[in-house]
């Protein structure tokens, strides 16, 4: 018995593969998120880099890429740490948040990075980030 697409799977769009890779002056950037903003549909597609700065889009699936057209992209890589109190009953202290990469990389608007996703492919796309 196969199961039938719900409504929810029904109205997607056709996504095609999307990859591609990061690097921060001229070093791959591991466990960065990056997102490809769409100006024509209201979905966005996603991934995190590997420890080589590679990664492959996602959509509605792992690894489903993203559906054809223009895409602004944001890219932006962030750490959290709390250090535990020594006591147990003292109040937690604030986290430390860690941006590694230029703050203008992290917003759609500010970044400058662009892309353009096609049927025809190839849909390989690298960024290079600065630090100047």
């Amino acid at each position: 018995c196969q199961r039938q697409p719900d409504k929810w799977e029904q109205s997607r769009l056709p996504t095609v593969l999307v990859t591609g890779t990061v690097s921060l002056d001229g070093n791959p950037v591991e466990a960065a998120t990056v997102i490809f903003h769409s100006e024509q549909h209201a979905v966005s597609a996603t991934a995190i880099t590997a420890a080589n700065g590679h990664f492959t889009l996602r959509t509605y699936v792992p690894k489903d890429g993203a559906p054809p057209g223009e895409y602004t992209v944001s890219i932006e890589k962030v750490t959290e740490n709390q250090k535990l109190p020594e006591n147990p009953e003292a109040p937690l202290p604030p986290l430390e948040i860690t941006y590694h990469l230029p703050k203008r990389y992290r917003s759609p608007k500010t970044s400058g990075l662009t892309a353009r996703v096609t049927e025809a492919g190839p849909n390989e796309f690298v960024f290079e980030l600065s630090t100047k």
